[in-house]
């Protein structure tokens, strides 16, 4: 995980921008407008998929790792003072903007939960002047890829208790999504109680889970498309963000055209048709966006070439 402060990459032209927040106003009894004094600019995000962001004037936390723990993301999120400590899961960060590194799959059994609740608290930022941003992380990219290697068991539960709980909802994406996180407990309670009627059917029951995620998070699936709306980078004000580190040669590639093309891939679409190639300089090699970790070496382990980048 590194956040880089980078002054040399200025915003792109407004013609891309599309404004998150409007000043606050209040009408008066005789139906006058006034804006309130105190009312920060507004956030204007740049690029299909935001990548340039001017948030003036505002506080700024980032979250790193979540790997699926729902209640240590509560608990990190209440810290920061941007959810209520009541369990009701409230934006309490008024105008300040939350980024999230990336790696909220694997390892854990409430991923899922984690991206409703971030998105949930996204909704309830921006009608207070704030926001929430997320990157992508290289086990949101794996797991698009279909590398379900560190999986946890009630990760795949997840899934399949999702899947069924979106047929509900017949589809309907957006609520249904918004409104996991609430759910996702009384889902995992039922199936703790069904236990002991999957016991001798487990093959079949993560057979069932495989496919749920396969059909979740493969390249045009519905949590992919979700995931699709971050990039792996995002520069806000005058910091850049990202999930593993950003080279020079990223920089020189293009921040908005790498992050336009990570999520082309996970829509399962390109400028070309259909199934895209993977986009390795930022999803893939040991220097790639999201997995690189050379800031973190020795430069006693580096090869040359790697200390010349």
């Amino acid at each position: 995980m590194a956040s880089l402060c980078m002054n040399s990459l200025p915003l792109p032209p407004s013609s891309h921008s599309k404004k998150l927040a409007l000043t606050e106003a209040s009408s008066s009894s005789n139906g006058s407008i006034a804006a309130a004094a105190t009312a920060s600019k507004p956030i204007v995000v740049s690029g299909n998929t935001p990548t340039f962001v001017s948030a003036p004037g505002r506080r700024i936390v980032a979250v790193g790792d979540l790997h699926g723990d729902l209640d240590q993301a509560r608990c990190a999120l209440e810290m920061a003072g941007v959810l209520s400590s009541d369990g009701l899961d409230l934006w309490t960060g008024g105008e300040s903007v939350l980024i999230q590194l990336g790696d909220v799959l694997d390892r854990g059994e409430d991923e899922l939960a984690i991206l409703s609740l971030l998105r949930s608290l996204d909704m309830q930022a921006k009608a207070e002047g704030g926001a929430v941003f997320q990157v992508n992380g290289n086990h949101e990219t794996m797991n698009v890829e279909g590398d379900f290697r560190y999986v946890d068991s009630g990760g795949f539960d997840e899934c399949s208790d999702f899947l069924e709980y979106l047929n509900d909802y017949e589809n309907d994406w957006e609520e249904a999504f918004v409104g996991w996180v609430g759910m996702s407990e009384r889902w995992k309670e039922d199936r703790r109680l069904s236990r002991n009627y999957w016991g001798p059917l487990n093959l079949v029951k993560r057979q069932k889970g495989v496919i749920a995620r396969s059909v979740l998070f493969r390249p045009g699936g519905p949590m992919a498309c979700e995931l699709a709306r971050h990039g792996v980078v995002l520069k806000v004000n005058d910091w850049v963000f990202c999930h593993g580190g950003l080279l020079p040669h990223h920089v020189a590639y293009g921040l908005e055209r790498m992050n336009n093309e990570v999520s082309l891939w996970m829509k399962g679409l390109s400028e070309c048709g259909n199934n895209p190639k993977i986009p390795f300089i930022a999803t893939r090699g040991y220097d790639s966006v999201v997995w690189n970790r050379l800031y973190s070496r020795d430069i006693s382990d580096l090869e040359d070439y790697q200390i010349s980048q």
